[in-house]
């Protein structure tokens, strides 16, 4: 063995040289070998020095003897809410990133295994649609604001028209009918000169006059254009919104409610005529913390809006990712006024997990009481503002749902 790790290329991964030449190792036992010799998955032949071979052949070894010895327990891995492997030994390689779900047997794992992966990839497919239609939406509002902006930055030279109304008024014993260009003196910048566009048909009065128009025009289009573009950034945020519900969505139920959604919302034709579909929102999820706390998160858009603006106390606490696409979650505080710590950083975690930056670390999350929260007339689905907020930086954590 010293031997032919002696001769392995130095350009070489580990773990896909010993996925090469030892049969019965899968890819993740690879991994895991390098890791608990290397201290990370990713380590080279270059970077190994003798006493590293001899660390990595002493873990196959123990390996081999765990096994020999019957030491193994059929589990599965489960990163962000989703299965991604099955093993029968210890994973340490993820650092405590992902969840290990023990089974009771090989083939009840390897059911359980391909039977969830079946269902999330369904899940996956059925959604397609929905991520086709809002994606179009989305990059149709986005195409739409880019080029408000470009027509928005003509508008900031408009003094300049106004400017030059000013400069043929002031030399209209000067002019007559006929002329192409005025060379005025520019007394707006230190008397230099400035050569003014004519229209030949139009006397000097109106040549002015028409300035003077440009003028107000730009700066009606500026207001127009700033209202319009803030508009637009706003329907942007809440199309990335339901982009992240869909990406969420763990079942035919999410996917009709957020369909749903967006049918109320103008995006997709209603089905079945003007009722639509009339099935119920489900309720947003509910987790206990660890001092007995109801913890609430949304799974969408309206379950989101449910939760905050009818089902929360204005005493209970309310977060949210800072400025980042994520779940509404609130603190059920009953009668209660203080709140633990412990359960104030778990609803955090919450929070961070059930949003885009699920995969990060340090997390922003906003916190403020459900009375600081309001929704605005005509808001989309989910969309509110809040003051009075304090911010916690957290690891994204999952809790186990509560079935009560």
């Amino acid at each position: 063995w010293i031997r032919m790790l002696n001769q392995a290329p130095e350009e070489e991964r580990v773990d896909r040289w010993l996925l090469d030449h030892f049969g019965g190792l899968s890819p993740l036992v690879c991994r895991e070998v390098v890791y608990r010799a290397c201290g990370r998955v990713d380590a080279w032949f270059r970077e190994l020095d003798q006493e590293r071979k001899y660390g990595l052949l002493n873990e196959i070894e123990r390996l081999f003897s765990a096994v020999n010895e019957g030491q193994f327990v059929p589990e599965m891995i489960r990163i962000d809410g989703k299965l991604k492997d099955f093993t029968f030994v210890a994973v340490k390689q993820y650092e405590g990133e992902a969840e290990t779900i023990p089974c009771e047997s090989f083939s009840a794992m390897l059911d359980q295994f391909y039977a969830q992966r079946e269902q999330q990839e369904s899940v996956k497919q059925r959604g397609q649609d929905l991520i086709r239609s809002v994606t179009t939406a989305r990059d149709r509002t986005a195409r739409k604001t880019a080029n408000q902006k470009l027509e928005l930055e003509k508008t900031f030279d408009r003094d300049r028209l106004r400017q030059m109304g000013d400069l043929i008024t002031s030399n209209l014993y000067r002019m007559e009918k006929g002329m192409e260009v005025l060379q005025a003196e520019n007394y707006y910048e230190e008397n230099t000169l400035l050569e003014i566009k004519l229209d030949p048909l139009l006397t000097p009065q109106q040549n002015a006059a028409r300035y003077y128009k440009e003028y107000t025009k730009a700066k009606t289009a500026q207001e127009m254009l700033t209202i319009q573009i803030s508009k637009n950034e706003t329907e942007l945020e809440y199309l990335n919104s339901v982009l992240e519900c869909i990406l969420r969505a763990e079942g035919d139920r999410d996917l009709q409610e957020i369909r749903n959604e967006l049918m109320q919302t103008g995006y997709l034709r209603r089905q079945g005529g003007k009722g639509g579909n009339k099935r119920s929102l489900s309720a947003p999820m509910e987790f206990r913390s660890s001092t007995g706390l109801r913890i609430s998160v949304g799974k969408n858009n309206m379950q989101n809006d449910l939760l905050t603006c009818k089902q929360a106390g204005k005493q209970d606490i309310w977060f949210h990712t800072k400025q980042i696409h994520g779940s509404h979650t609130v603190i059920k505080l009953g009668l209660l006024k203080d709140v633990p710590k412990t359960t104030m950083m778990e609803a955090a975690q919450l929070a961070a997990y059930y949003s885009k930056a699920r995969e990060s670390s340090q997390v922003p999350v906003d916190y403020t009481q459900i009375k600081n929260v309001k929704k605005p007339n005509g808001a989309k689905p989910g969309m509110v503002i809040y003051d009075n907020y304090n911010t916690v930086y957290v690891h994204p954590e999952n809790m186990t749902i509560c079935e009560d």
